[in-house]
């Protein structure tokens, strides 16, 4: 093909992916109630995850990623990422555009974006920065041992990701899942927000009949502990289960892990109602 065939080519892909990413935006509706306690995840198996988090007023959504040679790609396994999308373009740039158009995307509050690193936390962190560098002045941030809230907040997922990633910036914009069990460590407390593991390392209950003695007194202490160290419990891999959401809400935990968040809202406004 002529190079003039390919630059026509080239010109008319940005064009309707330009028009395509304007189109969806003025397609869909953000909920004008925010589920405080709802976290996203699974995105990768959705569609359009950003939107089905935002319809239903996620309060945080869960993007698992990996590393390439220039971005971080939206995956759960490492596989075909040449084809997967970007964080910028699958998340990051369409924010931008609604806090552009609306002037927040949810009124009063941050919409927190859960980074999980898949690959090199030292690398991710670094693509990371790059990618929000042109719209820092959307994200809260630490500075002088002070947390800014902004629009969106990032908290940062994974195996390896060290304060002394951190430290070394002036204003820090990457806030850390830590454990369920142990504060902050060698992180300054405002950084660790939240605190996650999997339900199935800490529990054995299925939501029928009602929760083991000893498991409900294991959930109370960490709650506790948590609460000790200012941070909000998430377990994620949890049973889809109303009875279950509603025990760990009612015994203090702040982040129920949902796969379906359609079905969080049904339960939370049943749960409001009644």
């Amino acid at each position: 093909m002529p190079n003039s065939q390919l630059m026509k080519s080239y010109f008319t892909q940005i064009f309707l992916f330009v028009l395509v990413f304007n189109i969806q935006l003025e397609a869909q509706v953000i909920a004008t109630e925010v589920l405080q306690h709802a976290h996203a995840h699974n995105d990768y198996n959705k569609f359009n995850p950003l939107w089905d988090a935002l319809e239903n007023g996620c309060a945080s959504i869960e993007i698992d990623v990996f590393a390439t040679d220039d971005e971080l790609k939206v995956a759960h396994i490492k596989l075909c990422l040449s084809k997967k999308p970007s964080l910028s373009r699958s998340y990051l740039l369409p924010l931008q555009k609604i806090i552009q158009e609306r002037g927040f995307i949810y009124p009063n509050q941050a919409l927190v974006l859960m980074i999980d690193f898949k690959s090199n936390s030292e690398i991710s962190l670094h693509l990371l920065e790059e990618a929000i560098r042109s719209m820092k002045d959307l994200f809260t941030y630490y500075h002088n041992g002070e947390v800014v809230e902004k629009y969106l907040k990032l908290v940062i997922s994974g195996a390896g990701i060290q304060y002394q990633q951190l430290e070394k910036m002036d204003t820090i914009y990457f806030f850390k899942d830590g454990s369920v069990s142990n504060c902050a460590q060698d992180f300054p407390e405002s950084l660790v927000p939240r605190g996650s593991a999997s339900y199935g390392s800490q529990f054995n209950w299925n939501g029928k009949k009602e929760m083991p003695e000893d498991e409900l007194l294991k959930l109370r202490s960490m709650v506790t502990e948590a609460s000790n160290c200012n941070k909000k419990l998430r377990f994620y891999a949890m049973p889809a289960k109303e009875k279950i959401w509603l025990k760990f809400l009612e015994e203090g935990v702040y982040w129920i892990n949902v796969d379906q968040p359609k079905k969080f809202k049904s339960f939370n406004n049943s749960v409001i109602t009644h």
